[in-house]
C-alpha cells in the first residue's frame, strides 16, 4: 500500500513537472523572408518570440504584460492591452513560421498569421485568431491587429489603377483589421478618432428611407419601398456601443467579401463594403456594412458614412459608393 501511495505521487509529480515545464516553453519563431535585411530580421524573431513567451506568462497570471512596453509604440501598446484583457490569448502552437512582408519601400514590415488561442466566454465562434504586428525600421511594432479572414490582398492591391490607389488599397485593408479590432476589443478611443464629428450614421431594417442626411453626404438613390434606416450622430452611434454592444462579456466581429471602390470623380473617397458577422454574449446578428472612408490625410483617414443592413435588397444590391451625394467636399 505504501509503495502504491509513493508511485502515485512519483507520477503526479512528473505530470505536473511536465506541464509546468510545457507552460514556461518559450514559442519558437522562424520568418520566412526578410533575408534583405538580416538585422531587422533577427530582431524581429527575438522581439516575437519574447511577446509570445509573455502573453503566455500572462495568462497563466505569472507575466507582466507592462514588461512589453518597450517594444511597442504607446498607441500599439494601448491597442495590445486592451486586446488582452477582452481575449486572454496565449500559443496556440509551440512554432511560428509566419511571412515577412515589406511595406511601403521598406518603411514598414508585416508579420502576419500569428495564430492565438482566445477566451471566448459563451460565444459561439472560432477560438483561434490571426494576430497581424507591424514593425518600423528601427525594429519597434507599430501596429498591432487581427488578420481579416479569406483576403488576397496581393489581388486586392493589384486592383488599383494607378500607383497611389494600390498604396491606398493596402492602407484600406490596414484599416479595416485596426477597425475590426477596434470593436472587438471595445476600444471607444480609436472609434472616436476614426468617425468624423459629422458622420452619417445609417442602421435600420429593410423597409422604407429615412429622410435627412448631414452636411457632408445625403442619401440619393433608395427607394420608399426598399429600407428603414435609423439615423444616428456620431455622439449617439458611440454612447449606444458604451452602453449595450461593449457590455457584452465578449465580442467578436468579422468582415469578410470585403470589396475596396475608389470614387471615380474625387479620388482620395473611398467605399469599403463586406459582409458583417457580429457575435457577442448576449446577440448575434450578420448583414451588409458600408463604409465611405476619406483619404485626403492617409495616415489619419476618417469615415465619414457609416451603413449596415441586414439583407440585401430584392434586386440583390446594397448601400454603396454613389448611393450618396457628395457635397462640401474640399481639398
Amino acid at each position: 500500500m505504501k509503495t502504491q501511495y509513493l508511485f502515485r505521487n512519483l507520477i503526479l509529480f512528473l505530470a505536473a513537472s511536465v506541464f509546468i515545464g510545457f507552460a514556461q516553453v518559450k514559442p519558437k519563431v522562424s520568418l520566412i523572408g526578410g533575408d534583405n535585411v538580416p538585422a531587422l530580421k533577427q530582431k524581429f524573431t527575438q522581439t516575437l518570440e519574447t511577446i509570445l513567451l509573455e502573453l503566455n506568462r500572462v495568462n497563466k497570471g505569472k507575466g507582466d504584460l507592462n514588461s512589453l512596453k518597450n517594444y511597442f509604440s504607446e498607441e500599439s501598446f494601448r491597442l495590445l492591452s486592451q486586446y488582452v484583457d477582452q481575449n486572454h490569448p496565449y500559443t496556440a502552437r509551440k512554432q511560428y513560421s509566419p511571412q515577412v512582408i515589406e511595406r511601403e519601400h521598406g518603411q514598414f514590415f508585416d508579420i502576419r498569421s500569428i495564430a492565438m488561442t482566445v477566451n471566448l466566454g459563451e460565444t459561439e465562434a472560432s477560438p483561434t485568431q490571426n494576430l497581424i504586428l507591424t514593425f518600423s525600421q528601427q525594429g519597434s511594432v507599430v501596429s498591432f491587429r487581427s488578420m481579416l479572414p479569406n483576403i488576397d490582398y496581393e489581388h486586392m492591391i493589384s486592383e488599383g489603377l494607378t500607383s497611389v490607389d494600390s498604396l491606398t488599397r493596402g492602407r484600406v485593408l490596414d484599416f479595416m483589421e485596426q477597425f475590426r479590432m477596434a470593436y472587438n476589443a471595445k476600444d471607444t478611443a480609436f472609434l472616436e478618432k476614426v468617425y468624423s464629428d459629422e458622420a452619417l450614421i445609417i442602421v435600420g431594417t429593410v423597409l422604407r428611407p429615412k429622410g435627412q442626411s448631414d452636411d457632408f453626404s445625403r442619401m440619393t438613390l433608395l427607394k420608399e419601398d426598399k429600407v428603414k434606416l435609423i439615423q444616428q450622430s456620431k455622439r449617439e452611434y458611440i454612447n449606444g456601443l458604451k452602453k449595450n454592444a461593449f457590455k457584452n462579456s465578449f465580442l467578436n466581429v468579422r468582415f469578410e467579401d470585403v470589396k475596396v471602390l475608389q470614387h471615380e470623380k474625387i479620388p482620395e473617397l473611398y467605399g469599403i463594403s463586406c459582409k458583417q458577422y457580429w457575435n457577442s454574449s448576449k446577440y448575434s446578428d450578420q448583414g451588409y456594412l458600408f463604409l465611405m472612408m476619406d483619404y485626403r490625410k492617409p495616415d489619419t483617414p476618417i469615415i465619414h458614412v457609416r451603413s449596415w443592413q441586414p439583407q440585401a435588397f430584392e434586386d440583390g444590391s446594397v448601400v454603396g459608393l454613389y448611393d450618396f451625394d457628395v457635397v462640401g467636399y474640399n481639398k
